[in-house]
């Protein structure tokens, strides 16, 4: 057995997952976190040899996360993502058991995220000038993002070649896991698309989405941070892209979409996220089939004893 120390097999391990084709969001998310590992390792005085490394190591790096004040889900995904490095060094004989797969997972809380509701849709939109050229381009993002319910990342790698504004149609190069899927768009947002490019954007290559001065690509942080004004101008809580995600789900499922194709859309290989999307659905449908077995209205009509 070859024994290395964590950093140089942790660079090794993201030089691996890129040869093995995973996303650059990917990529980027795995180096992240590994290097909040080895700040981690450095500052507790773990092991830095990967075979010495134990459960109670585990142990003191999840809880040193959790007093960092970070989400759960952060905790989380931290978790799962240092457990798949230790499993790749398993599987490469780096190490001979993963200590990783003796701690169980940090709970992540299951929240239920509300939908935007059309009103909300409609003052984020009356907020958008579309006679300018930021104004065109956020109405054009809210109406793809709530029409596709693409992720923010996905948006913001989408090229203006990468559209079929006849057909209709979106090719996603850079969905999640490097994999590929065509998306359709409707009327609106087509030609909220289609009134940016003409009177701001220009039909050059490139990136559909530019920022306020055309000159750079829109990236996902900014995206966050345009949200975040609109919510605030307009006193909408909680307007991020993920949300639109959600509301896409949501109101698809309500009109009576096919699961299958409101997962197929999304990029989901299973049903599991598409179920966690339409929570709050759910939550609604039971809370009106009360109305029709109340137990404490049914008491008015039970007999007595």
């Amino acid at each position: 057995m070859v024994t290395e120390s964590l950093q140089s097999l942790s660079s090794l391990y993201i030089t691996s997952c890129g040869i093995e084709g995973k996303s650059p969001e990917t990529l980027r998310s795995y180096a992240e976190t590994l290097k909040h590992f080895m700040r981690s390792v450095n500052h507790l005085g773990l092991p830095n040899d990967p075979v010495l490394f134990r459960p109670a190591d585990v142990y003191e790096f999840l809880g040193h996360i959790g007093s960092t004040g970070v989400s759960a889900i952060t905790q989380w995904r931290r978790q799962r993502e240092t457990r798949a490095f230790f499993s790749w060094l398993l599987r490469h004989d780096y190490i001979s058991s993963n200590p990783f797969m003796k701690v169980k997972n940090i709970k992540v809380p299951q929240k239920i995220v509300q939908p935007f509701t059309a009103d909300d849709i409609q003052r984020l939109l009356s907020y958008c000038d579309a006679d300018t050229r930021k104004g065109a381009r956020d109405q054009a993002l809210i109406l793809v993002l709530l029409d596709t319910g693409l992720r923010a990342s996905e948006l913001a790698n989408l090229e203006l070649e990468d559209v079929d504004f006849a057909a209709q149609r979106m090719l996603i190069k850079h969905a999640k896991g490097n994999k590929q899927r065509v998306v359709r768009f409707g009327e609106r947002a087509r030609e909220a698309m289609q009134h940016y490019i003409r009177s701001f954007r220009g039909d050059d290559r490139g990136y559909l989405l530019l920022t306020a001065r055309g000159r750079r690509h829109l990236n996902r942080s900014a995206m966050r941070t345009i949200f975040q004004r609109l919510g605030e101008e307009c006193g909408i809580p909680k307007v991020h892209p993920h949300r639109f995600r959600h509301t896409f789900a949501t109101w698809a499922i309500e009109q009576q979409a096919r699961e299958i194709d409101v997962q197929r859309l999304l990029g989901h290989s299973t049903s599991a996220m598409l179920r966690r999307y339409t929570a709050s659905y759910d939550a609604e449908k039971a809370a009106q089939a009360h109305a029709s077995f109340s137990p404490g209205d049914r008491l008015a009509t039970l007999p007595s004893a």
